[in-house]
């Protein structure tokens, strides 16, 4: 029930933006998260694996050489180191090279280093080969740097904690627990932003500098979200690239000099929180909805009554506060996290085991 009703708010916004076709598109892969996957993609025990040994060896392969393209390119002719930096991203992010954005890298390493966890003792690859990933993308992880992937570990880090100390194996609830805590971290977002933008629109004061330092710049994007989704708040502007539009436009009604310089800097981004991205997106019904469908769908998941893969949605819920990462932008992490939440890793595991006894 609760997907229909997002999806009627989503064709509310889609009306809304006049049928744009980079919306309909949009919902399309919406469809896809939502549906598709629990429907199509995962019947079979095997299928599900290779989703999870295809990642592996992928990240494996591309973040390896990144490593080597740094640390050779230094040492290859002028020329070479032409054909380098015309072929990859070594210019802009030197240590991780084909990546279009160090984060992304950071954020497969993080995501790496979590997922051997969960998979460990779970028969889809050797032991000595999941510890030996899982410590390379640790090292990774520092060696490419990103923030927000740091977050995520420490997330990941404190719940365990608190697994620990409370001593319960009730996964659904921290799993839901986290959720709700990074949503929460609106509440302080929004608060700030809707006192200064009292005061004056797009204020930059010293408060709001040390934030924007500490966000990495963020806070100024958030800012801009905030303001254009006054135009609408029940339904938004459709998808993230209508959200950026409505920023550009936005900014196109101040000169230059009249607000601080940052704010013309940041309207090539994206919002840079899946929260507040799927806020101007699909309006704060279909937030709302969609963060009600997913406690619903970490309720019902069978792979979070046992395992650590609770750990990766956790990691997930993190990180979203400094990327957007929500179906809106189709980021590879979303569609692992419906790919747990619609599975039953546990019991597809002792399936798995059984089918190799069979075939021996």
């Amino acid at each position: 029930v609760l997907v229909v009703v997002y999806f009627i708010i989503r064709l509310i916004s889609l009306w809304q933006s006049g049928f744009d076709y980079s919306v309909i598109r949009t919902i399309f892969f919406e469809m896809f998260f939502l549906i598709g996957i629990c429907r199509f993609t995962i019947s079979t025990v095997d299928r599900r694996i290779f989703y999870i040994k295809f990642f592996i060896w992928f990240e494996l392969i591309i973040s390896l050489l990144c490593v080597l393209i740094f640390f050779v390119v230094p040492h290859l002719s002028s020329g070479m180191q032409e054909f380098v930096a015309a072929s990859t991203y070594y210019e802009k992010s030197a240590t991780a090279s084909l990546f279009s954005n160090v984060n992304t890298a950071g954020i497969m390493a993080g995501f790496s280093s979590v997922l051997a966890v969960a998979i460990y003792k779970k028969n889809i690859l050797p032991g000595k080969f999941v510890i030996a990933f899982g410590l390379y993308n640790v090292v990774a992880l520092v060696f490419f740097g990103a923030r927000s992937a740091d977050i995520g570990i420490i997330a990941v880090l404190f719940f365990i904690g608190i697994k620990y100390i409370s001593k319960s194996d009730n996964l659904k609830r921290f799993t839901i627990l986290a959720l709700c805590l990074m949503t929460l971290t609106l509440i302080p977002i929004y608060g700030m932003i809707g006192y200064y933008e009292s005061k004056a629109t797009l204020s930059y004061e010293p408060l709001e500098d040390k934030i924007n330092t500490l966000s990495s710049s963020r806070y100024v994007i958030w800012k801009e979200s905030f303001i254009i989704q006054q135009d609408d708040l029940l339904f938004g502007e459709g998808n993230l690239k209508l959200e950026q539009d409505a920023r550009k436009e936005l900014m196109a009604g101040f000169e230059q000099g009249t607000v601080d310089y940052r704010y013309f800097t940041t309207t090539e981004l994206g919002p840079h929180n899946g929260y507040i991205g799927m806020i101007s997106g699909t309006g704060w019904l279909g937030f709302l909805v969609f963060i009600a469908i997913l406690i619903q769908r970490i309720r019902r998941s069978k792979s979070l009554e046992s395992g650590n893969w609770y750990l990766l949605l956790i990691f997930f819920f993190a990180i979203n506060c400094f990327e957007s990462l929500f179906i809106l932008n189709r980021f590879f992490i979303c569609f692992y996290m419906f790919l747990i939440l619609e599975s039953d890793w546990e019991k597809g595991d002792e399936t798995y085991l059984d089918n190799i006894k069979t075939d021996k």
